[in-house]
């Protein structure tokens, strides 16, 4: 704070009193005056008064200090000496910029009129600009006028006089309306393809007619679509080879052929949850089974299929379809799921219809696909009288009809394909003899075993194709791949058989999931023979669908 040293101040007080004097010590916390005076005793003079700084409530310089006086006196008189000698007036202090601009060189508007005057030689649209004019004045007597040396500190002097920074020729130089013609002439980009087009008037009348918010029934999907499937009747028609031209696919790669594989192997069922060892049985021990249950304790085959049913239809609602979370929601938009069963063995068959009639009660679409009606089994002809009276759908004998329903009429996809074309105690050669019947089988097959459908297919026993006793294959273009196969009350030796001849995989990706489900046959059944004791057990405890697991020893 020593640049306020003798200054000469009226310092006013907090108490409303003054005190005058010269500024002799100041800092931080105080302020020393001498030769003070004070307002309230004007004519006694002290050689020194100090005070605080919190007693300070303003301060008045009233006189500078005199060595500054003197300065400023000095100078004055020096300016004044100037210009009675030379008679010229000391400009006032400019900006450095405005200072540059009025260099000792033509003016621009000279210089562009001058070069206007050269005619327009080379074409160019910046011809008539005006050009760079020389560093050096014309005129000798600016000789002193050089160009400052920028690789050495430069005085303030050297830059005024020097031409690098005249400001108002640089700019007429630069003509933008030619420079813009240019840039013009060599643009082909499109207007409405600029990245401001959206801001032309045509673009933002489009953009504002295009609707951003909707009302609470708009983009809402309609929760009463229809499609054809309450329209669909039972078809039956004519044999339809349209697509004869599939019986000529090769099987796929998921037959196999790998009996050098499997062949050392031994293969046996085993409970997925206990481990234990799941028996088999032979395809006529099984119909053994199922004879003595109906003649000697009652449980009838038409009995046999709606305990199947029942239980195959809770594995499926609720493994397969999404169960109640789907199923029960009354809120969805969607339509229910699609179900197809293959109909050929009158035993599968049978039951096949019964698991579609189940099926439809659980509000599931079931569809049924029949390759010959000519001669139906008692029995099936009953299912199937039952099926279509519970609102499933039947078609026969026309493949074509059922990929057009399929594809184009329905609005939702085949989820699950049910495999009834064979069963353990037919084969598929046997069961459809005709020319055209094997056709449309080829057709089936081949449409089943594409990738798109493969993985929805449960077979019913053993899947169509296999053999169920020997577990060979007869005829590889017949041979159906599916995902899931249930076995009706006892598993069947064809599916180990299948396994040992590299038919069916293990431990590979595409392994088949095998179940086993109760249709109500009495345990006392199995204490009736002695070639039965073997399956005397408990098959079923809490659960009436087994997930039974491959395993080899």
């Amino acid at each position: 704070m020593s640049e306020f040293l003798n200054y000469k101040v009226n310092l006013t007080l907090r108490d409303g009193s003054k005190a005058d004097g010269w500024i002799v010590a100041v800092d931080s916390s105080s302020i020393t005056l001498k030769n003070a005076t004070q307002a309230s005793n004007p004519g006694i003079v002290l050689d020194k008064l100090t005070f605080t700084n919190t007693e300070l409530a303003d301060l008045k310089v009233l006189q500078l200090p005199p060595d500054l006086v003197k300065n400023q006196n000095s100078k004055s008189s020096g300016k004044q000496n100037g210009k009675s000698q030379s008679g010229l007036t000391e400009p006032e202090l400019l900006d450095d910029a405005i200072v540059f601009a009025k260099s000792s060189t033509p003016s621009s508007r000279e210089t562009l009129s001058r070069e206007k005057g050269n005619s327009n030689k080379h074409g160019s649209s910046r011809s008539n600009t005006p050009k760079q004019k020389s560093s050096k004045s014309s005129n000798g007597n600016n000789s002193t006028a050089a160009q400052p040396d920028w690789d050495q500190e430069a005085s303030v002097s050297d830059i005024k006089q020097s031409t690098d920074f005249d400001f108002a020729a640089s700019l007429a130089r630069f003509d933008k309306a030619s420079v813009f013609a240019d840039f013009q002439k060599a643009d082909s980009v499109k207007p409405s393809e600029r990245l401001v087009g959206h801001n032309k008037i045509d673009n933002v009348a489009k953009a504002k007619a295009k609707k951003n918010k909707y009302d609470n029934d708009e983009m809402v999907l309609d929760s009463n679509r229809r499609d054809n499937w309450d329209a669909l009747g039972n078809i039956t028609s004519a044999i339809n080879t349209e697509y004869s031209n599939m019986s000529s696919v090769t099987p796929s790669p998921h037959l196999g052929g790998r009996e050098s594989i499997s062949g050392s192997k031994d293969f046996r069922f085993v409970n997925s949850t206990s481990f234990n060892v799941v028996p088999t049985c032979s395809g006529v021990q099984l119909l053994e089974i199922e004879r003595l249950a109906n003649d000697s304790y009652g449980i009838s085959p038409q009995l046999m299929d709606e305990v199947c049913a029942s239980n195959v239809t809770s594995s499926i609602t609720t493994n397969i379809l999404g169960g109640s979370t789907r199923l029960g929601n009354k809120n969805n938009h969607n339509f229910p799921p699609l179900v197809l069963l293959l109909i050929g063995s009158s035993r599968c068959g049978s039951r096949a219809f019964a698991i579609g009639r189940h099926l439809t009660n659980h509000g599931v679409r079931v569809l049924a696909f029949i390759i010959s009606a000519d001669e139906l089994d008692p029995e099936l002809s009953n299912q199937y009288d039952l099926f279509v009276k519970s609102g499933g759908k039947a078609i026969t004998s026309n493949f074509a009809a059922l990929l057009n329903i399929i594809n184009n009429e329905l609005e939702t996809p085949v989820e699950l394909i049910i495999d009834a074309l064979q069963g353990y105690d037919d084969h598929l050669e046997d069961i459809f003899y005709q020319e055209e019947e094997q056709q449309i089988l080829r057709n089936v097959v081949t449409w089943c075993n594409n990738p798109s459908q493969q993985n929805k297919i449960m077979s019913l026993d053993i899947p169509s194709g296999i053999d169920g006793g020997s577990g060979t294959i007869p005829n590889p273009s017949l041979k159906l791949n599916c995902r899931w196969c249930v076995s009706m009350g006892i598993p069947i030796s064809g599916l180990i058989h299948a396994y040992k001849n590299g038919h069916l995989h293990h431990g590979e990706d595409g392994e088949i999931i095998h179940y086993l489900v109760d249709i109500g046959i009495p345990n006392s059944v199995y204490r009736s023979k002695s070639n039965l004791r073997k399956f005397d057990k408990f098959w079923y405890t809490s659960d009436s669908c087994i997930k039974l697991g491959v395993s080899t020893y």
